[in-house]
C-alpha cells in the first residue's frame, strides 16, 4: 500500500510515567513524515486510550488481565486488531524510542499475507514485539484463552510475549520479518530507522551520558519548541521522579570534566 493521504494509524504503549518519552516519539514522527498520523497512545496507567486530541475512553482490557501486565502496557499491543476494527494495518510501538526514518514507509511494508512484521531475534525462534506492524483483518489475540493456556501449564508467560516456537505450537500466527533497523536496542548508525532505549539503566531521560542521547535530547529540545512537551509536563515529571532531575540540561550535563569524574570514582570504588 502506498496512498500517502491514509492516514498512518500508531498505538503507542505508555503509561504516566512514559509522558515525556511518548511525546519525544510523536514529535521524532512527525518531524520525518510529511504523512498524516493517527496516534492513540495506550495510557496504561488509566487504562485508557488516548486518542489524538479526543477525550481518553476505556480499553477493552478486563481487570483480570490488566494486573498480569509485565509492564503497564504490555498486554495492550494485543488489542490493536479490535480497537482498529479489524480493519487496514496499524503499528505498535514502545514509548522509549524515537522514530529517525519516514514511519509511513514502515507502514507501507508489505505483509505478504502475514499477521504481523516484527524484528526476529535468536535465530528468528523469538520475536521483538516491541515494534510490530499487524495486519488488522487477519490477526486475532485471545488473550483469555492464552491465559487460560499459560495457567494450564502448556508455555510461559515469556513464551507468549516472544511469540517462540513453544508458544507457536499452540496458537497458529503468521510472522514476518521487520528490518531490524526499524527496532535497534541502544544502537544507532547510518542505517538506523528507529532507536529504542531499551535498557532501563542507561535511558537518557534517566541517566546522563548515553552514547546516542544527544538524538533524544535534540527531540525533546524540539518538542519543548513546537509546544508539544509543555513545563507543566516537565514540572510534573519532575516532581514525580520519573525523569532525572537535570533532565533540561541535556545529556552531558556535568561536561567532559564531569564524566571523567565519575568514571574515575567508579573505578576507585
Amino acid at each position: 500500500m502506498n496512498d500517502t493521504s491514509t492516514p498512518v494509524r500508531i498505538f503507542i504503549g505508555s503509561g504516566e510515567a512514559s509522558l515525556l518519552e511518548r511525546k519525544v516519539l510523536i514529535q521524532s514522527m512527525r518531524k520525518n513524515t510529511k504523512r498524516p498520523l493517527d496516534i492513540w497512545v495506550i495510557n496504561g496507567t488509566h487504562n485508557a486510550i488516548e486518542r489524538n486530541n479526543d477525550v481518553p475512553f476505556l480499553t477493552p482490557l478486563s481487570l483480570s488481565l490488566k494486573y498480569r501486565n509485565a509492564t503497564e502496557f504490555s498486554l495492550y499491543r494485543y488489542l490493536i486488531p479490535e480497537l482498529s476494527n479489524h480493519s487496514g494495518r496499524a503499528i505498535y510501538m514502545d514509548s522509549d524510542m524515537i522514530c529517525l526514518g519516514d514511519i509511513g514507509e514502515l507502514f507501507d511494508t508489505p505483509m505478504n499475507d502475514c499477521d504481523f512484521l516484527a524484528v526476529s531475534e535468536y535465530g528468528k525462534s523469538q520475536w521483538a514485539t516491541s515494534v510490530m506492524l499487524i495486519n488488522c483483518e487477519s490477526s486475532r489475540f485471545n488473550l483469555d484463552g492464552i491465559f487460560s493456556d499459560i495457567d494450564a501449564g502448556l508455555y510461559t508467560y515469556a513464551d507468549f510475549s516472544r511469540f517462540d516456537k513453544r508458544f507457536l505450537s499452540h496458537r497458529r500466527y503468521s510472522i514476518g520479518t521487520l528490518d531490524p533497523h526499524w527496532n535497534e536496542f541502544d544502537h544507532h548508525d547510518a542505517r538506523t530507522r528507529l532507536i529504542h532505549y531499551t535498557n532501563l539503566l542507561t535511558q537518557p531521560w534517566k541517566f546522563p551520558d548515553h552514547p546516542f542521547g544527544d538524538l533524544w535530547f535534540e527531540y525533546f529540545r524540539e518538542a519543548k519548541a513546537q509546544g508539544l512537551v509543555t513545563e507543566k509536563d516537565v514540572d510534573l515529571s519532575l516532581s514525580r521522579a520519573y525523569v532525572r532531575q537535570n533532565i533540561n540540561s541535556g545529556n552531558s550535563p556535568y561536561g567532559l570534566g564531569g564524566r571523567l569524574l565519575r568514571r574515575l570514582t567508579r573505578w576507585v570504588a
